[in-house]
């Protein structure tokens, strides 16, 4: 018995820097525009962060030195444009965070998709596998939190009678940036308890 959860960002991944107007570590987001200089059809782009507390502005490199023929029509349409979805984008892209060596501050807000692959009845244990449509820095507890409709107290209780297994406290506990997929099993009365979903019995 399976059950996929994909969680997609909403919203910015922010980035944790110096800013030099308010001379102290701030959070950073994107402005949702970007940068984009032309020489000699050589292309330098970036994208356009503002510190969160004063709006100072940082830059961080898309790409560098790029010779216009190197570069799709329709990206660098959606560059020139600002167009949202690109911004969103390269905000939670690992490899341009990574390059620009980005700390990485918070996390941001999720929405979560749900299928099931066949149907389940009580009793049955129910293996869950969280998939990232990006990846980002979340926490395995604040996903279950939103899933299960449980508080951390209740979690904690599930995992020490067993009804949440393949996973400790600790991990579910980790913000970090989370990368591919993670699997554990829980009980199908817990996946459905606080939503009364009724289930058939065996």
């Amino acid at each position: 018995m399976k059950v996929i959860w994909t969680v997609t960002p909403v919203g910015y991944q922010r980035i944790a820097k110096r800013c030099p107007s308010c001379n102290v570590k701030r959070e950073f987001a994107p402005s949702g525009a970007f940068r984009v200089n032309s020489q000699k059809k050589v292309l330098d782009i970036w994208s356009i962060y503002k510190c969160t507390h004063c709006e100072y502005t940082w830059n961080i490199s898309l790409f560098s030195r790029l010779h216009i023929s190197k570069i799709n029509h329709e990206l660098y349409h959606r560059f020139i444009t600002n167009d949202a979805s690109t911004v969103h984008y390269f905000a939670n892209d690992k490899a341009t965070l990574s390059r620009n060596k980005a700390e990485l501050a918070g996390k941001p807000d999720f929405r979560i998709q749900e299928q099931w692959q066949v149907s389940i009845k009580t009793g049955q244990k129910v293996t869950v596998t969280i998939r990232l449509s990006h990846s980002f820095q979340i926490s395995v507890l604040s996903i279950l939190k939103r899933q299960l409709l449980l508080s951390t107290a209740e979690i904690k209780k599930l995992i020490d009678e067993g009804h949440i297994s393949g996973i400790t406290m600790k991990e579910l506990k980790s913000l970090k940036r989370m990368t591919g997929y993670l699997d554990f099993q829980l009980s199908a009365v817990t996946l459905y308890a606080r939503r009364k979903v009724v289930l058939g019995q065996r």
